[in-house]
């Protein structure tokens, strides 16, 4: 009877030893592919909100005079609703056409029409983007974007708004949605009446979601730093959670180039950014 005893036991621990193994297993795997799924996310939220972001610099730059003048480097045909520099709110139409590469090598294709309620620079004024067709280097972009000038007396200040927005990956076969909402404040080049010298402050925050409906929610706990000079953000460092699964992406040191730092617990990639 003891030796059956002993016999029954050594099985059943074999078996729970077995079910354990398989149990951590399946564990890791599935952290694993939540890792993998948040490394996504993360890298899609940041091709969003850097795209957007250029629709943020193609507007400011096409319509700093509002009557198509000194029109920065967008190589777009810029037309207006009305050219009376004194007339609002005014429609701005930035047509790319079938695709057109800028000096900066970014190739936009379609339109981005902008409505104005008054004069970029004025505190108070609100802008109102739709797009039709758009896309850059083949990603395109749909929903609303807004632009709201928050300006003080300490420089220009930004609240820039995604509504509804969505992500399409070159070949239409990988898509993603993303809301969020940033303020930028201006930190350098207050004192002169062009973009082109100006640096900003970004903060905010930000949902981007699969086609899968996996959702990843975003919030800037470094305020990142965006030079005119400079196509990509050089500094600063934004948190995101999927699951329960919690990342960084560390946009450097203040230099410019077009990489950032994943990491996700021990696990750290290199992120070539989008433009």
């Amino acid at each position: 009877m003891t030796l059956k005893l002993i016999s029954k036991v050594a099985g059943m621990l074999i078996g729970i030893a077995v079910i354990f193994n398989s149990c951590k297993k399946e564990e890791e795997k599935n952290n694993n592919n939540n890792q993998t799924e948040a490394a996504e996310l993360s890298v899609a939220n940041n091709i969003a909100e850097t795209l957007y972001d250029d629709v943020f610099d193609v507007v400011l730059q096409d319509g700093q005079s509002n009557n198509v003048a000194g029109r920065g480097n967008s190589c777009a045909t810029v037309t207006l609703s009305n050219t009376d520099p004194d007339t609002y709110p005014k429609t701005m139409t930035i047509d790319f056409g079938t695709g057109c590469t800028s000096t900066n090598g970014l190739t936009r294709k379609g339109k981005i029409i902008a409505t104005l309620s008054g004069r970029i620079r004025t505190a108070g004024t609100s802008i109102a983007i739709s797009f039709e067709n758009y896309s850059v280097n083949d990603y395109k972009l749909e929903g609303s974007f807004s632009i709201t000038n928050n300006s003080g007396n300490a420089g220009l200040s930004f609240t820039t708004q995604t509504t509804n927005g969505k992500l399409t990956y070159p070949g239409g076969a990988t898509f993603y949605t993303h809301s969020g909402t940033h303020t930028l404040t201006q930190t350098g080049g207050a004192g002169t009446v062009t973009f082109l010298d100006d640096s900003f402050s970004f903060t905010g925050n930000g949902t981007t979601s699969s086609s899968a409906g996996n959702s990843l929610s975003t919030s800037i706990i470094t305020p990142l730093v965006k030079n005119a000079t400079c196509m990509n953000i050089v500094s600063g460092v934004e948190q995101f959670t999927y699951n329960n699964i919690s990342g960084t992406l560390n946009f450097g040191d203040g230099s410019c180039d077009n990489l950032a730092l994943l990491t996700i617990g021990s696990y750290q990639q290199t992120v070539l950014l989008p433009r």
